[in-house]
């Protein structure tokens, strides 16, 4: 087992088409192909379900993948770790990154870095906490920007930037003229949300703030 075979098991895996992921490796088709079909003698099952039109993982082929990407990714790292040792620049850097960060933290960031290592290759991903941190664990980024997280298990994290919150009323709303206002100022209110399974780290928050307000057992 080559680890080129690992790359190209990985593009067919994240391109679903042989063709797509033979360009993305600049390697001939059947030259791909041949490799994917390597590698599923050597293990002993089949990595993917074919079809005319395109290809998907098996169970096999997913649990294989998630192995092949944590090996490449670690295999980078320790390569870039291995240069930085011995004084050469770092050549490129991974970053994952939820959305506000791309609007605020995130230039700034990438300006600095790019003064200090004006060769650097910066690959940004965009994505929720979740999607971050496991991409973090799994090597395939360096660092992420992510919203606050009550278990970030091995990870290490720290707090850069502060948000404040905003709250939208109309003039003749009873609110409008305070200067302050509180979570149980708004018990009576009607809060336009969006109604969707996966909440931001925002709408999570006030869920969970207003529940805890509304529980006679949480009131003073």
């Amino acid at each position: 087992m080559e680890l080129r075979q690992l790359s190209y098991f990985v593009a067919v895996a994240e391109e679903f088409h042989f063709g797509r992921a033979a360009a993305k490796v600049r390697i001939a088709q059947p030259a791909l192909s041949n490799h994917v079909q390597a590698l599923e003698r050597e293990l002993g099952c089949q990595l993917f379900i074919r079809s005319t039109r395109r290809v998907e993982l098996t169970r096999a082929g997913e649990t294989f993948y998630r192995r092949c990407v944590g090996i490449l990714s670690e295999i980078d790292l320790s390569a870039e770790i291995t240069r930085a040792v011995a004084g050469k620049t770092i050549r490129q850097i991974r970053i994952g990154t939820v959305y506000p960060a791309t609007t605020g933290v995130l230039p700034a960031f990438l300006s600095k870095i790019v003064l200090k290592y004006p060769d650097i290759r910066i690959h940004i991903s965009s994505g929720n906490t979740g999607d971050i941190i496991r991409n973090l664990e799994s090597g395939q980024i360096n660092l992420g920007f992510i919203r606050p997280v009550e278990n970030i298990g091995s990870l290490r994290f720290f707090s850069i930037a502060h948000e404040r919150y905003l709250l939208a009323v109309t003039r003749t709303n009873r609110l409008a003229g305070q200067s302050e206002i509180s979570i149980d100022d708004l018990r009576s209110e009607k809060i336009i949300a969006f109604n969707r399974q996966n909440l931001s780290y925002t709408e999570r928050y006030f869920n969970e703030v207003r529940r805890i307000r509304s529980d006679p057992q949480h009131r003073l």
